[in-house]
């Protein structure tokens, strides 16, 4: 218990100082908080805060608070106490101002992480899954490390503020390597494609608490990563790059939104659906930069303010759903959608608040995800104006992704929670043995109501953040702008949410009151004849498979795997295959890693522990070094 209470009160605190730097960095600019030297002027550690690192404080300080209150009851003691330490080491990155201490804070922040994700590592796949992580992060920090002391090599000292001071005079091929590397590097952290694949294994093996920060903030403080070198250190960004950022955004976003709406496991679609969002957010950033490079600051502006937005938003409605999704496992002992089903009666506080997570995340109105969602669209249509042909092509293959990502993800989750909280329970056993059970209001409870307010609040008045973001957006790319001219685009976003809202909500009054006057028959339900069960409701399978047959070219390989079923009216056991669409990355991973693995097997025998071979190797060795010095 003493354990527990140290984890949660630390977790607050680290919040609690997040929210202040927020504060001191939106209201009062850049500033130095504590700058130590080293004998070796490379190793020498600045902390600070800048206007662009506000909003993911900010998301860091929500989160902290409500993960705290979810760790009074959900997570082992344990785990409260590393998720403290997960909150302090994003922080920190969220305050690096040099490269050393970018890279300590960085290395924090995956050590920890890996802990968390490993936390049920009884079991092989929790395992594996580590294993990935730790290979994708570790590669990814190898990138970093090198695109940060390229850009250093070239600067006046390994601080931020130098080498932004040099970043004008980078050379081409610099600056296009440094930016290159961070994509790759912060890319594969973000879980953007084609190196999303560590994610939906690492994410949904953790507890529900660390995966909510690992979804909701880990993510987030990957893309902080890489606005710093694309807006600040390795700044103007060539529009080439940016237009690959966008493209690279469209694919993450379609490619996330489909493998989810196919998978069936709650905690691996809502990784997916991770994927998904960082993509929208990518299609931001790069949209912020081709509007920067061209001369429209308004425009750039503008999409920077969506991006950050919606990495706010995404935040918030991910780690509410992720909550939702630990609750299922925990009650229900399975996150199967084929054997969910009527727990909308067992999970009375939990349904509705992950019904508000799902409206969030489709980007329903009045809710957050609509708000930043309709801004994406804005800047996208608004990037029609600019002057390069190819420019707009590759805007309005965006905006198309963008549309159908949205009713593809709108679909998804239509699966998700009509089959798992609609309906009857498709294991009536278990549903007899819970009937007087219910769910109580604790502290896991408490933060899914603090992440929906949230959610509801920054939907109906979505100015809250809007404001402090355009002067953060302006300041970010270095055009100070008078308030009134950049929210201007912006003039129809507080009354929009509400309206739609509205307009739908009187139609609706009045078919109920054509109904109450032309009275209303009910009639069982019909099913041909046949007794009415529970296996005769909608199946996730069964309503992803249209979908799934117009998007196979995208949805394959597919594999049958061999499921036994319990026994039924006509046979005692049946055995039938599941059909499963793999995700063509995940697969060529997995490939890959086979023949890298047979590759170590094979190579055991240079280690053989002779004596006479390593002397040979210590041999060869020197004649090399003397060769090569003689040249």
């Amino acid at each position: 218990m003493t354990l527990r209470l140290f984890g949660v009160g630390a977790t607050w605190g680290v919040s609690l100082l997040g929210a202040w730097l927020a504060f001191v960095a939106a209201t009062h600019g850049p500033a130095t908080l504590v700058s130590i030297p080293a004998a070796i002027p490379a190793l020498a550690l600045d902390v600070g805060v800048t206007p662009l690192a506000a909003p993911f404080l900010g998301l860091l300080a929500m989160l902290g608070v409500a993960v705290g209150a979810w760790c009074l009851r959900g997570d082992r003691p344990v785990d409260a106490a590393l998720i403290s330490g997960f909150v302090a080491a994003m922080l920190f990155v969220l305050v690096a101002r040099s490269v050393a201490a970018f890279v300590l804070a960085w290395e924090l922040m995956a050590l920890v992480s890996a802990f968390l994700v490993a936390a049920d590592h009884g079991r092989r796949s929790v395992r594996r899954a580590t294993f990935v992580y730790l290979v994708v992060g570790q590669g990814g920090a190898l990138f970093i490390l090198v695109a940060l002391l390229l850009l250093a090599s070239q600067a006046a000292g390994p601080a931020f503020s130098d080498i932004a001071r040099s970043a004008a005079a980078l050379p081409v091929g610099i600056r296009m390597a440094a930016l290159v590397l961070a994509l790759i590097g912060f890319g594969s952290k973000a879980g953007l494609l084609p190196l999303h694949f560590w994610l939906p294994r690492a994410h949904p093996v953790a507890p529900p608490g660390a995966s909510a920060l690992l979804s909701g903030a880990m993510l987030k403080v990957a893309l902080y990563g890489l606005c710093i070198v694309a807006f600040e250190l390795a700044a103007p960004a060539p529009t080439a790059w940016s237009i690959a950022l966008v493209v690279i955004g469209t694919v993450s976003a379609i490619g996330g939104v489909l493998y989810a709406l196919v998978d069936h496991d709650l905690k691996r679609l809502l990784a997916y659906h991770s994927v998904e969002n960082v993509g929208i957010i990518t299609i931001g950033i790069g949209v912020a930069l081709l509007a920067r490079s061209s001369g429209a600051i308004t425009l750039a502006t503008l999409a920077l303010i969506a991006a950050l937005f919606h990495a706010v938003n995404h935040g918030l409605f991910k780690a509410l759903l992720f909550m939702g999704a630990g609750i299922v496992a925990k009650t229900q002992g399975t996150v199967d959608l084929e054997k969910l089903g009527g727990l909308w009666g067992r999970l009375p506080w939990t349904a509705p608040l992950f019904l508000v997570g799902c409206a969030a995340i489709v980007a329903l109105p009045p809710f957050n995800g609509f708000a930043s969602e309709w801004l994406t669209f804005q800047s996208l249509i608004g990037g029609f104006r600019l002057a390069d042909p190819a420019t707009r092509i590759v805007l309005l293959g965006a905006t198309a992704g963008l549309a159908l990502t949205g009713g593809l993800a709108a679909a998804c989750f239509v699966k998700v929670f009509g089959v798992a909280f609609l309906g009857r329970s498709r294991r009536p056993k278990q549903s007899h043995a819970s009937e007087h059970e219910q769910e109580r209001f604790d502290g896991t409870t408490l933060a899914q109501v603090l992440l929906a307010s949230a959610c509801a609040l920054l939907g109906l008045i979505p100015a809250l953040a809007v404001v402090p973001l355009v002067r953060i957006s302006a300041a970010t790319l270095g055009a100070p702008l008078s308030l009134g001219t950049a929210v201007a685009p912006l003039a129809a976003l507080p009354i929009l949410p509400i309206a739609l809202v509205v307009l739908p909500a009187a139609g609706m009054l009045a078919c109920l009151a054509l109904v109450a006057h032309r009275g209303l028959r009910r009639v069982p339900t019909w099913t041909c004849g046949s007794p009415v069960t529970p296996s005769a409701q909608y199946t996730a399978t069964a309503f992803s498979k249209p979908l799934r047959l117009i998007f196979a070219f995208v949805l394959r390989p597919e594999h049958r795997r061999l499921v036994e079923t319990g026994p039924s009216s006509w046979f005692p056991a049946r055995i039938v295959y599941q059909i499963e669409s793999r995700d063509l990355i995940d697969e060529a991973a997995r490939r890959v890693g086979a023949l890298a693995l047979h590759a170590a097997r094979r190579s055991r025998a240079l280690q053989s522990g002779s004596l006479r071979l390593y002397l040979a190797y210590a041999v060869a060795a020197v004649g090399i070094v003397v060769v090569l010095a003689r040249r």
